[in-house]
């Protein structure tokens, strides 16, 4: 009996157990996740475009597809969160994607984004009708689009005139969006003229400015431009002009330019006091007798007075009218007055002059005539001779570049006291004897125009000068210094003419010191900072520095 219970007991038990353990199951069941198609967020959310690392990759993402299995993937980026107008930057069968600095900076510039901090760009990557979600980027461009010239237009005419010499004639202006940023990015803009036609291949450089859109030019600038250009006097063509617009990284030394559509306009020229309206020219022993161009008189404010700065050597001379020997002056009696067809003058002594020729009255003068820098600012105040300024018949002025130390000067003629100026009222305008001037140590472009009595002393930065044992045994001495090229002002193209070297090797130095210098490593006629020396045999030799391409400075020797 009790057996019996036993049994029945233990199949109530094992069937109660076998109830329970299939509740136990049913409530234990896992269901399978739902595929996902996820674009992983970047470990960085902002994104610095360097132009100067244009190949680098921009951004790397990346991606998991447990949706499509696989295929071939569109990245897309928009400006918007919406996609409202989504940009294919690229296809890949795997699962990530990179792009360069240059080329993401491109795609955000042709999808019309005129900022250039914290542009925000959205991405996502499309497989087919699947989407993966979105990340956002906050990403730092670079300006593609060049400037654009807006208020002067093809065609547009100016005609210029020596009674507005100082007046403005053009200005031109500009767009570039880059101003208006907040990347504060130094841009340098200059203003090129060119020969119509010739796809700028001798640009000249009409102004500059750095972080403005706009460049003035006077009539005598613009007038100037043209004539160089070359547009006649007191005649009518095309110059082109453009916009050159340049940001250097300041870490690398990398530059980045942009250049403007090309505008062509056309300007009537005129003749400045300066230009030769005669013809008339001094010849003789300084010329070879005709063996090079006579020397030019310049047209004075007076008419039928000219006047011409030269230097001379002994020997004598006449003056011609159109390089030609049909009609001539000389002096028969030497007694200053014109003789038609006359006699040669003589020159006893070499030296510079100042030669002023009267055809109203068939007279003329011949005087001693320099100007120079004196003062304790330079020579002891006379202790060696003084810096001579030389005549510029392109602007009518005296200029040279003269090195300072702090103190005092005056200009003075011939080396001599007997007239000398000074600025009493310190106010750019010279007196005869007048006050001291005073000056700090430093570089400058000392200029003077007689006709009014001005002055301007414009610090520069350097003064380009050669250096080498063909010249001074590496600099025991100073260096042959250049001096500007005064008939191209819009160019920064320097000359040394007739500096005798002997068999060595040289280079190009700036302020007599070893911290800029230039050498020639492929002997192709282009300069490199730091570069090969060069070779030269001995002989006298002038040169001809060209930095007008600073990228691409050249050198000529002849």
């Amino acid at each position: 009996m009790n057996l019996y219970i036993k049994k029945i007991s233990f199949l109530l038990l094992s069937f109660a157990f076998l109830f329970t353990a299939c509740e136990t199951e049913e409530s234990l069941t896992i269901t399978t996740p739902e595929a996902k198609f996820v674009l992983n967020t970047p470990g960085i959310s902002t994104v610095f475009l360097n132009f100067a690392l244009p190949d680098n990759p921009a951004f790397t993402i990346s991606w998991n597809d447990e949706v499509t299995g696989g295929g071939t993937y569109n990245v897309e980026m928009s400006t918007d969160e919406a996609f409202t107008a989504p940009v294919t930057l690229g296809t890949t069968d795997s699962s990530n994607f990179s792009m360069t600095v240059a080329d993401f900076n491109n795609a955000i510039a042709s999808a019309g984004v005129s900022t250039f901090k914290d542009v925000a760009i959205y991405m996502r990557v499309s497989a087919g009708s699947q989407l993966s979600n979105n990340i956002l980027l906050l990403v730092t461009t670079y300006p593609v689009n060049a400037p654009e010239i807006n208020n002067v237009n093809n065609g547009d005419a100016f005609v210029l005139s020596l009674d507005n010499n100082d007046v403005t004639a053009i200005t031109v202006e500009w767009d570039d969006p880059i101003l208006d940023s907040s990347l504060n990015q130094d841009v340098s803009y200059v203003l090129e003229g060119a020969t119509a036609g010739t796809d700028f291949a001798m640009p000249i450089e009409a102004g500059n400015v750095t972080n403005h859109n706009a460049i003035a030019l006077t009539n005598a600038q613009l007038n100037a431009l043209a004539i160089q250009s070359g547009i006649a006097v007191d005649a009518t063509g095309n110059v082109d002009l453009r916009v050159r617009a340049t940001i250097t990284d300041s870490a690398s030394g990398s530059v980045l330019e942009r250049i403007s559509s090309t505008v062509t306009i056309s300007v009537t020229t005129y003749l400045t006091v300066l230009d030769l309206s005669t013809n008339w020219g001094v010849v003789g022993a300084v010329t070879g007798w005709g063996g090079s161009p006579d020397l030019p008189f310049w047209t004075t404010d007076v008419d039928g007075v000219l006047v011409a700065y030269v230097t001379l050597p002994t020997g004598e001379i006449k003056f011609r009218e159109n390089m030609d020997w049909a009609n001539n002056y000389g002096d028969n009696d030497a007694d200053g007055t014109l003789d038609d067809g006359g006699a040669n003058i003589s020159i006893t002594t070499a030296g510079s002059y100042k030669i002023t020729m009267d055809l109203n009255n068939l007279t003329y003068t011949i005087e001693s005539f320099s100007l120079g820098i004196v003062g304790g600012a330079y020579n002891e105040w006379g202790a060696t001779p003084d810096f001579m300024l030389e005549y510029d018949q392109y602007s009518d002025v005296f200029r040279g570049i003269v090195t300072l130390i702090d103190g005092e000067m005056k200009f003075r003629m011939n080396n001599d006291w007997g007239t000398n100026w000074g600025d009493d009222g310190v106010d750019g305008t010279l007196e005869e004897g007048g006050a001291n001037i005073v000056v700090t140590a430093g570089i400058y472009i000392a200029t003077v125009n007689m006709n009014d009595l001005t002055y301007t002393l414009e610090p520069i930065d350097y003064v380009w000068g050669l250096v080498g044992g063909a010249y001074n045994e590496w600099g025991a001495t100073p260096d042959a210094q250049f001096t500007r090229d005064w008939s191209r002002p819009f160019n920064d193209i320097w000359i040394l003419n007739d500096v005798t070297l002997i068999d060595g090797e040289y280079k190009f130095r700036a302020n007599n010191d070893w911290g800029v210098n230039y050498g020639d490593d492929g002997g192709d006629g282009v300069l490199e900072a730091g570069g090969a020396n060069l070779v030269t045999t001995a002989g006298t030799y002038s040169f001809v520095l060209d930095f007008s391409d600073p990228a691409n400075p050249t050198y000529t020797k002849n």
